[in-house]
């Protein structure tokens, strides 16, 4: 098992390019994209951010990683140094409430960081709700999905039925793995040795007959298309103009150094209003 991997992703995260926070000194709420969602796609992240804005009078936006691969490998001393950057963060801007699009930062601010108030991105935009011109978009769309549930939030429910009534929303087929909700089992991103990854990865793919998958985790769908499906993040179908026009539905892999150009992007637009 090589831990290199892990450590290096969590040494170039913690660097200043890559964990910068925009936020007004009035705002109390920031939205924590990830760093799996931020490598993924830059517009996408503009997208919802903006969408956020029209619905939050002052929030900011921060890059920072939650160090949740430091607690993979088990290297819980680095994990406490480098969260103290993302805790320092949150404490001397006033932060009070964070979204985030990331059900493994969702885990990790949740357990570390007590006096915050961490929401889910899906939760916002089943309150907030869809632009109109979404309701039923999907619904000529002969495609059944079958729905994955990211075992990091294992057992919260709200974030289960708004990731189901969203989909209801937007006029998409879909059905259950054979494991699902609190039972869901992990795509095989939490295993850090390959072989391990493989069983687990097909283990989970076996789990539904669709060759469609969406997923609410940026590192799942990855993994859900290394084992042979075709996957897409339900944010894709709100946020990314590359689906609107119906005719695709999954993501082709990025390289990793083109996922680092993107976050570096992020970080270092000269501002964001």
């Amino acid at each position: 098992m090589s831990k290199l991997p892990y450590k290096i992703h969590q040494i170039s995260s913690n660097n200043k390019l890559f964990r910068k926070t925009f936020i007004d000194e009035d705002a109390d709420v920031l939205f924590m994209p990830g760093c799996s969602l931020s490598g993924y796609d830059e517009k996408i992240i503009l997208n919802i951010y903006n969408y956020l804005r029209g619905h939050i009078k002052n929030i900011g936006i921060t890059f920072s990683c939650c160090y949740k691969p430091s607690i993979m490998i088990k290297d819980y001393k680095s994990f406490e140094k480098y969260y103290k950057n993302l805790d320092e963060t949150l404490n001397t801007n006033n932060v009070k409430k964070v979204i985030t699009s990331c059900p493994n930062c969702y885990k990790s601010l949740s357990e570390n960081s007590k006096n915050i108030e961490v929401y889910f991105l899906l939760d916002a935009i089943r309150e907030f709700g869809l632009d109109n011109r979404l309701i039923g978009y999907y619904s000529d769309l002969n495609i059944e999905f079958a729905i994955h549930d990211s075992c990091a939030i294992r057992g919260v429910e709200s974030i289960y039925i708004s990731a189901r009534d969203i989909l209801k929303s937007l006029g998409i087929k879909y059905s259950e793995f054979e494991k699902n909700r609190s039972s869901s089992m992990c795509c095989g991103a939490i295993f850090t040795d390959n072989e391990n990854k493989k069983k687990q990865l097909e283990k989970r793919c076996s789990q539904t007959k669709s060759d469609y998958t969406i997923c609410y985790c940026e590192t799942c769908v990855k993994f859900m298309i290394n084992g042979g499906k075709n996957s897409i993040h339900i944010l894709d179908l709100i946020f990314n103009e590359e689906y609107l026009n119906k005719d695709k539905f999954t993501q082709y892999n990025k390289s990793s150094i083109n996922s680092w150009i993107n976050r570096y992007k992020l970080n270092n637009r000269r501002k964001y209003e």
